[in-house]
């Protein structure tokens, strides 16, 4: 009898101690946030860790740790380097994200602003690629050549970097029945038609800025040249700039090619813009598959990046010069880092990979022209 009536004590006290959990309220378990739930529905996951919120008529109801954990935002928006491009790449990211609020679910009820990607995840994996939605790739440049019988030639791409830069190949400052590019155009998905959804601009370019140690002579190394606009691009959801990937270390997730430019060998261009997910090689890969191209007569470099698919299928193509090479920024899948600039194929969607300018040397240049 007594040994009944401690039982029975003990269990009146639980019951008073957590009066206020009800099931399906919140709790917390040893700092975990969790959901009072029966004990028979969460047995795995409390074990021995166990909690009591209270009892039913049928049984006892505990502390259930929630499946999925509290939201951490302290590795969304990692912290950008100190050099410049880091430092805008933070300014121009708050521009790809908006303030949502959050309620917590704890026993301690708090308020708190969390950031939220802009767009909807659309970003998935110009040959074998898939066509892009309006808003997807915002820092798209399409740079354009007015020729002399009133049509217009897009032959180029590059990416929106500042309001005032655009970033392209070398190679791309071309005649083209005489004519050299003249503007580009942001924020397009389809360049001759109107009703895609998109917000297109055009901007005149002011100057085209080549590597000074880009000699097309001698190759296609330094394929890399900054566009000076000829006045301030108005931000929008279809136009904003592309941080610029500062790291030596290449990503380790497939990167994402996108381009206005062929869509197979002999094809014409696609005038929508197209994206395609590749994979990164050594650039030994690449040394060996263009060893009798005069464009790399020295072999690929530690200024290059040779990227593709060799399973084949996937690849960029004319008409894709200058374009980005990005990957979607860590916990918002709608700012990009460029980590390359297109520069030399064989073919399109081959087993030979292309070979692209890696963006990351090339910083101190940039930072001294776009942000001196």
């Amino acid at each position: 009898m007594s040994s009944v009536g401690g039982v029975l004590i003990l269990l009146i006290h639980m019951q008073s101690s957590t009066a206020a959990l009800k099931e399906n309220g919140p709790c917390n378990l040893k700092g975990t946030p969790g959901t009072c739930r029966p004990y028979a529905t969460c047995r795995e996951e409390v074990r021995n860790n166990i909690q009591i919120c209270g009892h039913t008529a049928n049984g006892a109801i505990v502390c259930c740790p929630d499946s999925k954990p509290a939201l951490d935002t302290r590795n969304m928006f990692p912290e950008p380097s100190q050099r410049k491009a880091g430092r805008k790449c933070s300014e121009y990211r708050r521009l790809a994200s908006r303030d949502l609020t959050a309620i917590s679910l704890s026993l301690v009820s708090f308020v708190s602003q969390i950031k939220v990607p802009t767009c909807d995840s659309i970003t998935k994996l110009i040959v074998g690629g898939n066509i892009t939605k309006p808003g997807e790739f915002p820092h798209m440049a399409a740079l354009g050549w007015r020729l002399t019988d009133g049509v217009l030639s897009f032959k180029c791409g590059g990416s929106l970097i500042s309001e005032r830069y655009v970033l392209t190949a070398a190679h791309c400052y071309e005649r083209i029945d005489g004519v050299l590019p003249s503007f580009v155009r942001l924020g397009d998905q389809n360049l001759f038609r109107d009703d895609d959804g998109a917000r297109p601009k055009d901007y005149e370019i002011k100057d085209f800025i080549i590597h000074p140690n880009f000699k097309r002579r001698l190759g296609k190394y330094n394929d890399i040249a900054l566009l000076n606009l000829a006045k301030e691009v108005t931000f929008s959801a279809y136009i904003r700039p592309a941080c610029l990937y500062d790291k030596n270390v290449a990503p380790s997730k497939p990167v994402i090619a996108t381009g206005f430019g062929s869509t197979g060998v002999a094809e014409d261009f696609s005038n929508e813009l197209m994206k395609v997910s590749l994979k990164i090689y050594d650039n030994q890969i690449c040394t060996g598959a263009f060893a009798s191209s005069r464009d790399v007569r020295e072999g690929v470099k530690e200024t290059q990046l040779c990227v593709g698919n060799m399973e084949g299928g996937f690849d960029t193509c004319q008409g894709d010069s200058g374009g980005p090479l990005q990957i979607t920024e860590q916990g918002n899948h709608c700012s990009f880092s460029v980590f390359g600039i297109t520069s030399i194929g064989q073919g399109c969607g081959g087993t030979i990979p292309a070979i692209y300018t890696r963006v990351a040397a090339y910083l101190d240049l940039i930072e001294a022209i776009v942000w001196p």
